[in-house]
């Protein structure tokens, strides 16, 4: 089944010329902007003019394989990328002349203390799959020093690395939950975001944290550019693929962790078919590459645990909201650890 995907995605020249992809559609960026009505550029276009978008599979949440809830839901993610676009003019436009290219020259690689990559490699080493938990703001009320003190917690439960969301639907203020996550803790520290922008991967650089996720199903094209800035400055990037297309254009590439049922791609209603989606994955993944595959319990992570996967990725929404399906986190934590812990 047919879903549209909006595919933006960024490359810069040597001269820091930014042009964004959209399925193979193009803007031109020279002044350092994101396309978008309102602004000194165009709209997304193909050659021909024309407004353009790209179908691509569809699904529940954000971005899936199948569905079959309808248009509503078909279309969520590129609404997502486009509120994202919006947000990114706004930032740019307020810079001043010069400034976007002298950040993105002056960022500089720091060597991080807690490597995601290096964590996952040593937890394999000690017999164990690594635990990433996803965080998010509780309420727009709760502040960054609130949120870190619950990952303190969470780090001390089990966790072995967390995933802060920074997205404007999980945070008002995204940079300054991780920039206070990654003060308080210390294991590595995955920025959980919609990354199409080069000044994205520098802010997520200088707020400390490790890595970032990078979804192939958004950025098409311009992945290798945002690849090959995230590891300029020393982050681990997590790719995420949603098929084995997805997989066999990327194989290439090099990428040293792949997702799998993170933010886009398995968000299928039907568990059986989910884990079967996510071990043909991981059983496709090119060697000596790791895998970090979103789950939903612990039945769940042991299954994908036994199918290969290096680390496992547990989504904010299984310990809390409205449907949270357990609701002790210090309990799920302790018992996940335990069941990652050697061969049973």
């Amino acid at each position: 089944m047919e879903a549209m995907l909006l595919r933006p995605a960024l490359a810069w020249s040597s001269r820091s010329c930014i042009t964004a992809v959209a399925g193979g559609a193009t803007i031109d960026g020279a002044d350092m902007r994101l396309g978008g009505a309102g602004t000194r550029m165009s709209r997304f276009q193909d050659c021909s003019g024309r407004s353009r978008s790209r179908s691509r599979g569809c699904g529940r949440g954000v971005g899936v394989v199948m569905c079959s809830e309808g248009e509503p839901q078909r279309n969520r993610l590129a609404g997502i990328i486009k509120n994202k676009q919006r947000i990114l003019e706004s930032q740019l436009r307020s810079m001043a002349e010069g400034e976007l290219e002298s950040k993105l020259a002056l960022t500089k690689a720091v060597t991080k203390p807690y490597s995601l990559l290096d964590t996952i490699a040593q937890q394999i080493m000690e017999g164990r799959t690594a635990i990433v938990l996803e965080v998010a703001r509780l309420s727009p009320s709760e502040t960054p020093e609130m949120l870190a003190e619950r990952c303190v917690e969470y780090v001390n439960w089990g966790a072995t690395a967390l995933a802060i969301c920074t997205d404007e639907e999980s945070s008002p203020d995204g940079l300054a939950d991780l920039k206070a996550v990654c003060q308080a803790v210390q294991v590595p520290i995955l920025r959980r975001d919609w990354i199409i922008h080069p000044l994205q991967i520098a802010d997520t650089c200088e707020a400390g944290a490790s890595a970032l996720t990078a979804v192939y199903s958004v950025l098409s094209k311009g992945l290798p550019a945002i690849l090959n800035y995230a590891v300029s400055l020393g982050l681990d990037a997590v790719v995420e693929i949603i098929n084995m297309k997805e997989l066999q254009e990327v194989a290439t590439l090099g990428i040293p962790i792949y997702g799998i049922n993170i933010s886009v791609g398995l968000a299928i209603s039907m568990p059986s078919i989910r884990r079967d989606i996510s071990k043909s994955l991981i059983g496709e993944i090119p060697f000596g590459a790791s895998t970090l595959v979103g789950v939903y319990s612990i039945d769940e992570a042991r299954t994908m645990k036994y199918a290969g996967a290096d680390a496992i990725y547990i989504k904010h929404e299984v310990l809390h909201g409205p449907q949270a399906i357990e609701k002790n986190p210090q309990v799920f934590l302790e018992v996940l650890r335990e069941a990652m812990s050697g061969d049973d």
